[in-house]
């Protein structure tokens, strides 16, 4: 090697990888045996452009092929052979079409893209893109992503960030007092703002510009809060906002077609079960972001902790399940999972009965999905029984649709009891539901299990297991069509093909 090649490798092997010049993003996502589709935006118009890959991350540095450049690339060089040239368009524009091989034995591989043009003003490349990572599974399977969470957690609030990479998938996980961004590019995880009061048991309501309200719950110190904050994604920060007009904490939010946001029910005092019971609420407030301003909704039909409360496609709200209390002076003298729902108009400002569902639950709120159709899909959710036998409260197995258009309840059933499990839509409107917790509450056992929803047959069917079994866990449709499945079990990541 030429001594002066020699120095340069050496002189920049330390450097940043070069990132960023122009955008190179995921269209597809590159599930075996199809065509993995990546996308170039904003480079330099009618150039040659170099397709780079790699299984490694290297650093490379770029004075291997010109020792005057200082810059690295994100790739190494061992597949060197299937690089690809080609132009941009006028428009600074390319498509990459990569076809992916098929079979077992390459499930979970990741490999490691970027892109140059070239040639530049002083040196041989000219720009350079961000960097890619693609996973690589066969459909309807689950596999490891690369990197996993900087921080374990559990019951965490997901809020879309379109802004805060060009790339438009990042997401941002918020629970406890720390939040963290997952990387719908590099699947990495990087640190996001601290909220202003650390929560859990809370409610969060997306706004209709895209923020994000955080109401109530516990606190640090495991005390019930009336302290709310927003969560600007353009920003990229949380700021403290109207507190609620009284302490609330295992309740449900949801926002209006107007923009306000409503929660409901809950309990004042989550010290211990007791406490919890009979400080149950069957109170509404409803927030304006135009004024910062709570006012008190309508009462619901009953005191109710963890209940759902979902917008439907006309405007009306609808609440359904949560453990109802029933007081007397004070003492708790019935409590069970409920099987009513009711629904809120906003023109009037009342509640009126809705069909009451199949079955009670409870704890059902961050699982639920409203389908392409208009209904609304609640899976599983835990099933207390009465006062008495409270303490034998277990995972249901009944999954069942509201059809608003109707007030009617389509009752279906999984194969599995689960609670704490995570559903998300899918591009063809089917429902996959991940993990969750089936048995007893107070012998809760963890399950990978994998299950579709098919709302034109209203039929369930099993489709494997993730990689690690997981509770309270967050699954995300990414704009590629992969599901990244995040949380829940430590801090590792995994992702569905389809």
């Amino acid at each position: 090697m030429h001594p002066k090649l020699a120095l340069a490798i050496v002189s920049t092997s330390g450097l940043l990888f070069a990132q960023g010049d122009f955008n190179y993003d995921k269209v597809t996502p590159g599930t075996l045996g199809s065509t993995l589709t990546m996308a170039v935006n904003n480079a330099g118009l009618n150039q040659p452009l170099l397709g780079m890959v790699s299984g490694t991350t290297g650093p490379t540095p770029v004075a291997l092929i010109d020792p005057l450049d200082t810059r690295s690339v994100a790739v190494g060089i061992e597949l060197l052979g299937n690089w690809s040239l080609q132009l941009t368009n006028g428009a600074g524009a390319a498509t990459i079409a990569v076809p992916i091989p098929t079979g077992v034995a390459f499930q979970g591989f990741v490999f490691y893209w970027q892109c140059a043009t070239f040639p530049g003003v002083t040196t041989f490349i000219d720009e350079i893109s961000n960097s890619l990572s693609t996973m690589h599974a066969m459909p309807g399977t689950s596999a490891a992503l690369p990197n996993g969470l900087a921080t374990a957690r559990a019951a965490a609030t997901v809020v879309r960030t379109p802004t805060h990479n060009a790339g438009l998938g990042d997401f941002l996980l918020v629970s406890g007092a720390t939040t963290e961004f997952f990387g719908f590019r590099d699947f990495a995880s990087t640190p996001g703002p601290t909220m202003v009061t650390p929560r859990g048991l809370h409610a969060a309501a997306t706004l209709n510009d895209g923020r994000v309200l955080f109401t109530g719950g516990v606190d640090g110190l495991g005390v019930v809060t009336t302290a709310c904050e927003v969560y600007d994604p353009v920003a990229n920060t949380f700021t403290a906002v109207a507190p609620l007009l009284g302490l609330r904490a295992g309740h449900a939010a949801a926002t209006l077609p107007d923009g306000r946001v409503m929660v409901v029910g809950g309990t004042t005092n989550f010290a211990d079960l007791t406490a919890a019971i009979t400080t149950a609420l069957n109170t509404t407030e409803i927030w304006n972001p135009a004024t910062n301003v709570w006012t008190a909704g309508p009462v619901i039909g009953g005191r109710r902790i963890v209940p759902s409360l979902t917008r439907l496609g006309n405007g009306r709200m609808l609440v359904a399940g949560g453990i109802e209390v029933t007081l007397l002076f004070g003492i708790p003298i019935a409590l069970t999972s409920t099987n009513k729902a009711q629904l809120y108009n906003p023109a009037t400002n009342t509640w009126s009965n809705a069909a009451n569902m199949p079955v009670g639950r409870a704890y059902h709120q961050d699982n639920q999905v409203t389908l392409a159709d208009g209904r609304v899909l609640l899976s599983g959710g835990v099933l207390v029984p009465d006062l008495i036998n409270a303490a034998n409260a277990a995972s249901i197995a009944n999954a069942d649709a509201y059809n608003p258009t109707t007030n009617t309840w389509t009752a279906t059933t999984m194969s599995l009891a689960r609670t704490g499990h995570a559903a998300t839509r899918l591009a063809n409107g089917d429902v996959i539901v991940t993990g969750g917790a089936s048995g007893l509450v107070s012998a809760a056992v963890p399950t990978a299990a994998i299950a579709r929803y098919v709302p034109s047959t209203n039929t369930w069917t099993d489709i494997g297991a993730m990689t690690t079994a997981r509770v309270g866990h967050a699954s995300v449709l990414l704009p590629d069509g992969m599901m990244v499945i995040v949380g829940g079990a430590g801090t590792t990541n995994e992702a569905m093909h389809f």
